[in-house]
C-alpha cells in the first residue's frame, strides 16, 4: 500500500504565476468573510481557504502540514493571514476555564507562527484578531465574552508583535457594531460578513 504523508498526494490548490496568491486560516468568523474576499480580490489574487472551521490554535497546529500538502508550490504563496481565538476562549459547555489557558495560548501562537514561516517560506504572515460577543449580552452554549476576548487578544498582538508578524484588527473594525449586525451569539448577518469581507480584502491589497 503506498502512503503520501498528511495527503500530498491529493493537492488541489493550485497557485497562480500571474496573480498573488493568499491563504486564509481561521474560524467560523473567516468562513463567514472568506468567500467574499476570494471575489473582491479576483482580479489581483488567487485566494485559498480550507472548507472547514479551522477551531481553535490546537487544531490549526496539528493540521497546517496537511493544509500546505494541498498545495502544488506553497512557496509561492505571498501572504497568509490566520486567526484562532473563540475557540480558545471559550468555556467549553460552561466549564469554568477556558479551552486554552493563556499561557498556552500564547504558546501556541508562536508555535503556528513557526510552522507558517516554515511551510510558507516566502509568505507575509498577519494574524487577524478575534471579533466581540453581540453587545446583547448572549453568550452561547459555550460562553466567552468579550472582556475575555479582549484578554487573549492582547495576548496574541504581544506575540505576534514580537515574531514580526503584521496585525488585522478585526475586533476594531467591528468593535462598535450593534447587535443587529449580529445573527447570534458571536456570528454576524449575511450583511454584515459581506462588509467584514470587503475590509479584508482592502487591507490585504494593501500588502500586496
Amino acid at each position: 500500500m503506498s502512503y503520501i504523508e498528511n495527503g500530498n498526494s491529493n493537492v488541489n490548490f493550485m497557485c497562480s504565476d500571474d496573480k498573488a496568491n493568499i491563504f486564509l486560516i481561521g474560524d467560523s468568523i473567516r468562513l463567514g468573510y472568506c468567500e467574499t474576499v476570494k471575489k473582491s480580490l479576483s482580479d489581483k489574487a488567487e485566494v485559498f481557504y480550507i472548507d472547514e472551521n479551522c477551531r481553535n490554535s490546537q487544531y490549526v497546529i496539528t493540521s497546517l502540514n496537511g493544509w500546505q500538502g494541498k498545495f502544488d508550490h506553497p512557496e509561492k504563496i505571498d501572504i497568509v493571514q490566520f486567526n484562532c481565538g473563540h475557540w480558545d476562549v471559550a468555556h467549553w459547555s460552561g466549564a469554568q476555564e477556558s479551552l486554552t489557558g493563556k499561557e498556552e495560548y500564547a504558546k501556541n501562537i508562536r508555535l503556528i507562527i513557526f510552522l507558517l514561516k516554515k511551510y510558507f517560506v516566502n509568505a507575509k504572515l498577519i494574524f487577524a484578531t478575534t471579533t466581540p460577543m453581540n453587545p446583547n449580552g448572549s453568550l452561547g452554549i459555550n460562553p466567552r465574552t468579550t472582556k475575555e476576548i479582549d484578554e487573549y487578544n492582547c495576548i496574541a498582538i504581544e506575540t505576534v508583535k514580537s515574531e514580526g508578524v503584521l496585525i488585522n484588527d478585526l475586533n476594531a473594525f467591528v468593535r462598535d457594531w450593534d447587535s443587529g449586525k449580529y445573527d447570534d451569539y458571536c456570528h454576524f448577518t449575511k450583511e454584515a460578513f459581506q462588509c467584514l469581507g470587503e475590509y479584508v480584502a482592502k487591507l490585504l491589497e494593501s500588502y500586496l
